[in-house]
């Protein structure tokens, strides 16, 4: 998996709680922390599979775009190693995956895939993030959303399309 590194600068302590909250709720990533100038100003760390750190990045900058916070984004694809274990020190954080540990919605995931004609309860949906029911979407063949549309879909939309009872799993694993 391809890491990549993303920064979100916020003014204050308000914008930087914002954001940084905005962004893992939206993806499977792995906040390092924050960094606080002087100024008040603050700078999220956030770090994880490419297509998840842009995802909770643009988060992050809708949730503070109306409170006047934002000042600046970056996403760092393809981070190196060095540059990795360099910022997981800086945060005190283990250098072994942080993402490997952040299973807790799996055994739901596998579950749901393997009863193919299966009805998703909604309960069990919401427990999930959305990158798993973005997963669970494409590997569905879903006839209310296009393939191109999960990409951006939001939670809520995610859920209500699986309930659908239309959905009937494909059998890709």
């Amino acid at each position: 998996m391809a890491k990549a590194l993303g920064l979100i600068e916020v003014r204050g302590k308000l914008g930087a709680i914002l954001a940084a909250d905005a962004a893992v709720k939206e993806a499977n990533v792995i906040l390092l922390g924050s960094e606080t100038i002087r100024g008040g100003l603050s700078t999220i760390h956030i770090i994880g599979d490419i297509a998840a750190v842009k995802a909770a990045i643009k988060a992050g900058e809708v949730a503070v775009a109306n409170k006047n916070c934002l000042i600046s984004s970056h996403v760092i694809p393809r981070l190196d190693d060095q540059v990795e274990q360099m910022l997981m020190k800086s945060f005190g954080k283990k250098e072994d995956n942080p993402l490997a540990s952040n299973e807790s919605n799996q055994p739901i995931v596998e579950e749901l895939e393997k009863d193919v004609d299966s009805s998703f309860e909604k309960e069990q949906l919401e427990k999930m993030r959305v990158t798993d029911l973005r997963s669970l979407a494409y590997k569905s063949n879903l006839s209310t959303i296009k393939k191109s549309e999960i990409r951006s879909a939001n939670k809520a939309v995610l859920i209500e399309t699986l309930l659908d009872k239309g959905v009937k799993h494909n059998g890709i694993d």
